[in-house]
């Protein structure tokens, strides 16, 4: 997500594979100048404040909450078991190169009573450019967005969702999403 404050970025990049129990993948729609429209997953980097009072592991938590939040209006800042690390070292030598670029991945499994009744505020408390949507993919379920993203939607098929955040964080995500899912690149 975009920088607060001007705060010093630590290096760490945190990711949030979020899946519906009954609708699948959620992804998050950008527009970039340069790539056009693409899927993302929530995340973003882990501020350089964030690492030195909470430690690597438990930094890059934070920031996948605070991030996710800030993204969706999923709040899980009071019920952080709920995201789970992806141990990526366990994935074999793919794993291994995502855990070295220093992005973490924890999984957050959600069903229809998450679903964001109320606009949430953004960095610094402001509303400014928050909406409740509902999916493309047309599920009762509702988010509540950022100016950063333009829509979500759902994607039951593990293989579709990975193709569709292929060109954010240089193919990394996803990657994360093919290990995550026990899928294999063809």
């Amino acid at each position: 997500g975009g920088g607060g404050g001007g705060k010093g970025r630590s290096g760490y990049r945190s990711f949030v594979v979020v899946k519906h129990a009954k609708h699948g993948f959620m992804l998050l729609e950008a527009t970039k100048a340069r790539k056009g429209r693409l899927f993302q997953l929530p995340g973003g980097h882990v501020d350089a404040d964030e690492l030195a009072a909470y430690g690597e592991r438990e930094a890059c938590r934070v920031a996948a909450a605070r991030e996710l939040v800030e993204e969706t209006g999923l709040d899980m800042r009071e019920s952080m078991h709920r995201l789970v690390p992806v141990d990526m070292e366990a994935m074999g030598d793919k794993g291994h190169k995502l855990h070295q670029s220093r992005r973490r991945y924890y999984r957050l499994d959600i069903n229809d009573s998450d679903s964001v009744e109320d606009i949430t505020t953004g960095p610094g408390g402001s509303f400014k450019g928050r909406r409740l949507a509902t999916p493309l993919s047309m599920e009762d379920f509702r988010l509540c967005l950022s100016h950063e993203h333009t829509g979500f939607k759902f994607e039951r098929d593990g293989a579709a969702a990975a193709e569709a955040v292929a060109q954010h964080s240089g193919g990394y995500n996803k990657q994360a999403v093919m290990l995550i899912e026990g899928l294999r690149d063809v």
